[in-house]
Parts: structure tokens; sequence; C-alpha cells
């Protein structure tokens, strides 16, 4: 099953930069106009190799991928960036906000990875990817010859084996790098290269299965990339055969998965309390968005989804039976249409009232943040509101394992992993 082995990690010396002006989130989440901003918070933020602007005049012999390389090898000689001369494991943690305020702390460790086809069910997707993403960063990966940002995959720990080996690590030592980004998020990081550590660690492994949270398109490249490499060397056996990530247990690693609601401008007039609605859900008419959006943050057996049009809110309770009866020869299995938003497309925008897909997407604005989709249907130009549950890593787990992938945008991890904390350097 899962072949971890530990890596000489490559992070910022703190004695050359002021490690909270030098991080980012991960690329993926920030926005282009804000990328400037990253710039100017210190020369040497990761940005600049993560995430670089292009220029013009870029070319093929000079462009934002090969200046990453030049940034990268320039600050490894400045001692800018340090490598380890040990093979560790890194134990990890960092706090999170969720939306309402309420501060977290996720648990983690970071490991070399061997690369699996998806075939051989020892690393298992849960959603799909898009050439976009990938194309950047093979470029990326190709001038640098690293994972610059790690992916996020979960492993089963039920038993709470490696939960404790991490906990009694962080209460017993003192981490070597600590300290709170821009946002106030505290961040830490611990060796873990003792021998009995080490053993310890890949010996859990063996038997199990990770699961991909965060990272798809990222480790779908490195396949590639592991694979162009391997024709170059003529061998199998080589260090792109591994890649960086940040395992974190299902059950015990205080993550959170929020949903993302969804929200149009344009929107085909319906009645929520319409007979198709009635044969499919249980309909109340709410007082306010407000007691809407306590009964959609709960955690319970019944799938619920939320409406918020022209200004009136409305609760859909899903009825399981007459709804299964609908999907049960529909293609997939049973619990990719329990999800909520599937329940939304599937049976709502396809079934009850038959928008194209194409319609949809065209139209449909995201947020994870439910108070935000509130404000959006009570503003002016905004027409309908739908809000839906989260989905849970056991949910994450099963579509996974049954070789199905979830609809799009079903899951948000938080915490979004810091960008530039560590790095892999392959070569």
């Amino acid at each position: 099953m899962a072949d971890i082995k530990p890596f000489k990690g490559l992070y910022y010396n703190s004695d050359k930069v002021d490690l909270k002006k030098v991080v980012m989130p991960p690329y993926d989440i920030i926005k282009d106009k804000d990328v400037e901003g990253y710039y100017k918070n210190d020369t040497f933020n990761i940005i600049r190799i993560d995430k670089g602007m292009q220029e013009e005049g870029d070319d093929s012999p000079a462009n934002k991928y090969t200046r990453a390389a030049d940034f990268m090898n320039e600050w490894i000689l400045d001692n800018v960036l340090d490598r380890d001369d040990k093979d560790s494991f890194y134990a990890y943690t960092q706090e999170y906000k969720m939306p309402d305020g309420k501060k977290k702390e996720m648990i983690s460790f970071f490991a070399a990875v061997k690369i699996e086809e998806y075939d051989k069910r020892v690393i298992l997707p849960h959603e799909r990817t898009h050439d976009g993403p990938k194309a950047d960063r093979l470029e990326l990966m190709r001038a640098t010859y690293s994972n610059t940002s790690p992916i996020l995959a979960m492993y089963p720990d039920k038993e709470k084996k490696v939960h404790k080996l991490l906990a009694g690590i962080i209460r017993k030592s003192a981490p070597f790098i600590s300290f709170k980004d821009l946002n106030g998020i505290k961040v830490r990081l611990w060796k873990l290269n003792e021998e009995s550590t080490v053993k310890s660690l890949i010996s859990m492994f063996k038997n199990k299965q990770l699961y991909i949270a965060d990272g798809h398109h990222r480790y779908e490249t490195a396949m590639f990339f592991r694979d162009e490499m391997r024709k170059k060397t003529g061998t199998s056996d080589t260090p792109y055969d591994r890649i960086m990530m940040c395992l974190i247990s299902i059950e015990h690693s205080d993550i959170s998965i929020l949903p993302t609601h969804r929200v149009f401008k344009a929107f085909r007039d319906f009645d929520p309390e319409g007979v198709l609605m009635k044969r499919y859900f249980n309909v109340k008419k709410m007082k306010s968005a407000a007691a809407l959006k306590k009964i959609i943050m709960k955690k319970t057996a019944v799938k619920h989804i939320g409406v918020i049009q022209e200004r009136k809110a409305y609760l859909l309770s899903l009825k399981p039976v007459p709804y299964r009866k609908l999907v049960l020869k529909a293609g997939r299995i049973m619990e990719y249409y329990m999800l909520s938003p599937s329940i939304l497309h599937t049976l709502i925008f396809e079934k009850i009232l038959g928008i194209p897909e194409a319609e949809i997407f065209s139209n449909i604005t995201y947020t994870q943040d439910m108070d935000e989709a509130v404000k959006y249907a009570m503003k002016d130009g905004y027409k309908t509101a739908f809000l839906v549950q989260s989905a849970t890593t056991e949910d994450v787990k099963i579509i996974s394992q049954k070789r199905e992938v979830m609809p799009q945008k079903s899951t948000y991890f938080l915490p979004k992993l810091i960008t530039g904390i560590l790095i892999n350097k392959m070569n």
C-alpha cells in the first residue's frame, strides 16, 4: 500500500527572512489581482517561484518558469533557502479560521510518497481534473525539479496510532519553525528523523490507502513528470517517483470541509412550494434567512437544501424514498446521488426544472461563506441562492473507494496549506 519515505526538505532560513512575509496561500486560490501584493510583501516571497507574474517579452527560453528556477537556485546559493542534510519526516500543525471566526488547528506530517496510478488503488482521487492547471504545474516542475506546494492527502487512523505518535512528539519537543503569518495564523514544523520514529511511520502506512483531499492536478502532473524523467534517465527508480504530501488523519487531524453554495444572478422562475418540489421534498417557508442557516449548518442524517429567492427563505428536506427510486438506474452509485450538490443539480436543476448544464454553469457564482450567499440573494441584481450541506471525510473516502468522483465544487478543505513552509527539491 502507501509507500512513504523521509526526505531532505528545503525551507527558508529564518536568519535571512521574516517568515511571515515570504509564505502565501496555495497558488490556486490566489486571484491574479492579488499576485502583485505578495511580490511587494518581500523580495523573497515564494510567489516568485510558485505563481510568478508574466512579463512583457516572455518567450520559450525566458519566462516566469525559468525565472522561478533562477530565483530558487539563487536563494539556495545565498542560503535564503536551506536544505536539510538528513532525511526527515516533518510534523506540521496549522491554525485556521472557520467562516464564523472560530479558530481550529490541524495536525499532520509531510512525507515523500511514491506516486502510484489510480488503478492500483493505493492513492485515490475524488474529483476530475482539467488540462489548464496541469500544464502550468508541469512547466514549473520541469523548470525547478521541485514540488513547491504540497498535496493534501488523508489516511485512515481509527486506532489513533499515527496521531498518538505525532501528538507525543509535538507535546514534548519544540518546533524548529514556528511563526504567525500575516493573517495571524500560527504554523509550526518539527523534524522527525530518529530511526525508531521513521521506521514506525513507514511501517504504519504499509497497509494504508491515501485519499487525495486537495491537489489532484499536482498529483497527476507528478505522474506525467515521473514518466517523462524515466524516459530521460532510462531508469524506473528516480527521485521523481515521489511527491511531497501533507498527510492528515481522516478521523483525528481536525480538518474541516466547507460546503460550496450556489448563487445566480439570473435563474428561471420556479416555485419552491410547487407540486413537483413537494413530491421530493418537505418544503417549509422559514421566518428568516438566519433561521434557515442554522438548520443547514447542523450535522444531520436528513438531507437539506436551502433556497433564498425574492428575499424569502425555504428549507427543502429530501424525501429519500421517491428520490432513490428516481436515480436508482441513473448510472452512478447511490452515495454520489445522496451528496447535497448532487441532489441540487440532479434532482432540482435537471429532473424538476430541466435546466441544461451549460445554462447552469454560465450563470453560477460559488461561495463557501453562507453569509455571503445570503447577502448576494438579498441584493438587487441577484435572483436565487441555494445553500447546500457539507460533505464529510467519510463521504470522500467512500466515493474514492467506489471509483466515483464528486460533483464539481463538492469539497472545500480547511485549512489551505501554507505554501513556502517546505519544498521538495528532487534533483
